[in-house]
């Protein structure tokens, strides 16, 4: 994964300067199909694409334009594992201009990260079960 990172860092950076942040935007996961041999390979059978890639996305609410994403590593892929799935939401929107409308389902939603997001400014809106 270490090889990866650089080309992850450049076309997030790509992504964001080609176009402006929208005011709405969703941060969720994704599957990328993947038939062969992997360590990274995950498998989520009420997912449309049952084996693959994990990806967290952060997308433009209305045209699904890619902004950002990050690679699911595996549990404790991140010095930040005891934050849980918070931690992806707040890496993910971390830099946003304050008021940007930010849409989760409930795999994201906690009280702790409501309020981390509330303190910075942002509009929240999250699925509840």
């Amino acid at each position: 994964m270490y090889k990866l990172r650089p080309m992850i860092k450049e076309l997030n950076k790509v992504f964001q300067h080609e176009m402006d942040n929208s005011s709405k935007q969703s941060i969720d996961e994704c599957m990328v199909k993947f038939k062969g041999r992997s360590t990274l390979k995950q498998y989520m059978p009420k997912k449309p694409i049952k084996r693959g890639f994990k990806i967290w996305a952060r997308c433009d609410y209305k045209t699904g334009y890619l902004y950002q994403f990050e690679i699911y590593t595996g549990k404790g892929d991140d010095s930040m594992e005891d934050e849980g799935l918070e931690y992806n939401v707040i890496k993910l929107s971390t830099g946003l201009p304050e008021n940007t409308m930010l849409a989760f389902d409930n795999f994201f939603t906690s009280c702790n990260l409501m309020d981390a997001l509330y303190k910075k400014k942002y509009l929240l809106l999250a699925r509840l079960e």
